[in-house]
């Protein structure tokens, strides 16, 4: 089993020999403001890491590109080269759907591109409309939306994980559980980290862990790897001992489940009784997240997470076109839509398997291809982009030390020629360069 795990940058220190001297030339005079605090920030070992990364593989390295137009079929253009793109989050292609793009016009017209307002002080009806209409579609009470997933959980958690409460994080979830988690620590609730994020595990800590409550958060789908954990068991476990999941299904969202209520419906039936967030930029293709909540639950959410008080809000527009997007996906149109989208997936898992790689992720639109060294996979993401096909090169601290990945995300709207030739670009890959193989 490869370990995909993210580490933590407050303490990896790479040994990297001599320190770093990275982007600024030291001047006779002393350095004061910006040219000192950006001195003192490179000290970082993690800082270095990532910049010794970008200065010895500057051709390779692919992080600051420059789109200049993208059309239909994801073929995107950076400069003189146009490639195709397999790095898209718009998993249903619905980015390119005129109903969807008229939806922000007209919203445009209504509202103007902003309505000026944090909503602690006033929503417009857009929201409320929003609100309403992804609880229905969802099957759930209510719904409040956030300005983004990453904001909802570093507003939410602290929110519900109370003082002498126990808060488990799988080890492997987003980032932003992570962060969101550090403040409900800071602000008094017992955390620990679970890994691996199994149901023997999870009983294991919650049966030595003195608690008044616990929350257990975690993905739905894993944004690194397209897995998921086994939340069946995960949610029995937890509500056996008083406790809730907390689900992070930003990667699920309009993917999975019924009408694509996510990973959380499809494995757990009803969201009653979960914390759901779901990503309205990813396959809803607008702005914003959501959390799943009844209607009383949502008066204390508003009160409580910070980052739904000031934090800006999802410009009206948007609005208007998530109740769009809701309509979508409970038309019988939705299922010839994510019938070209597996059927993408799966021509792409058959050629992995061919190819013989090591691959994690067979259902979700995002299937990451094991390649190990830092350098190594720079050097692959580069060869691939050099043929015509853009994939996210995924390094150390989003997944672990030397555990570099391949990162593909498939689109509905990617031609099946491009599938094709992806698979045979990383054929031909593997003779230049060489790759972990299945085992």
């Amino acid at each position: 089993m490869f370990d995909l795990q993210p580490s933590s940058m407050d303490t990896f220190q790479p040994a990297l020999g001599p320190k770093l001297e990275i982007g600024i030339e030291r001047t006779a005079e002393p350095e004061h403001g910006l040219a000192s605090l950006t001195r003192r920030l490179m000290d970082d070992g993690a800082v270095q890491f990532l910049f010794g990364m970008r200065d010895q593989f500057p051709d390779a390295h692919l992080k600051d590109l420059v789109a200049q137009s993208m059309d239909g079929e994801r073929r995107i253009r950076f400069g003189d080269r146009t490639v195709i793109n397999f790095g898209s989050d718009s998993f249903l292609g619905l980015d390119q759907d005129p109903r969807v793009q008229d939806a922000i016009a007209a919203g445009v017209k209504k509202w103007g591109a902003h309505n000026g307002s944090s909503r602690a002080f006033c929503s417009v009806q857009a929201n409320v409309d929003a609100e309403a209409r992804l609880a229905r579609w969802l099957g759930v009470e209510d719904t409040l939306i956030f300005p983004s997933v990453t904001l909802a959980n570093v507003g939410l958690i602290p929110a519900v994980a109370g003082g002498h409460d126990l808060l488990i994080v799988d080890r492997l979830a987003h980032n932003s559980i992570h962060e969101g988690a550090k403040i409900a620590k800071s602000e008094g609730c017992k955390l620990k980290k679970m890994s691996p994020c199994t149901a023997e595990a999870l009983s294991a800590m919650l049966a030595k862990e003195e608690r008044k409550s616990s929350m257990v958060a975690l993905d739905g789908v894993y944004s690194m790897s397209g897995a998921s954990p086994p939340l069946v068991e995960l949610d029995r476990i937890a509500r056996a001992n008083g406790g809730i999941l907390y689900i992070d299904d930003a990667h699920g969202t309009g993917i999975f489940g019924p009408h694509g209520r996510g990973m959380a419906a499809r494995e757990l039936g009803r969201l009653d009784n979960v914390l759901m967030v779901g990503s309205l930029s990813k396959a809803f293709s607008c702005m914003g997240a959501f959390v799943t909540c009844t209607t009383e639950l949502k008066l204390v959410l508003k009160m409580k997470s910070n980052s739904y008080i000031f934090g800006g809000p999802v410009p009206p527009p948007y609005l208007e076109a998530i109740c769009v997007v809701c309509d979508i996906l409970n038309s019988p149109e939705y299922e010839q839509i994510t019938e070209r989208l597996n059927l993408r997936i799966r021509r792409l898992v058959a050629g992995l398997d061919r190819l013989n790689l090591t691959m994690f992720g067979r259902e979700a639109p995002i299937v990451a291809v094991l390649v190990r060294d830092e350098e190594t996979t720079l050097r692959a993401g580069k060869w691939l982009f050099d043929s015509g096909f853009y994939v996210q090169s995924v390094l150390f601290p989003a997944v672990g030390f030397n555990q570099g990945v391949l990162r593909i995300q498939v689109n509905a709207n990617h031609t099946l020629e491009a599938i094709d030739g992806l698979l045979n670009a990383l054929a031909d890959l593997r003779r230049d360069i060489r790759l972990p193989e299945a085992a």
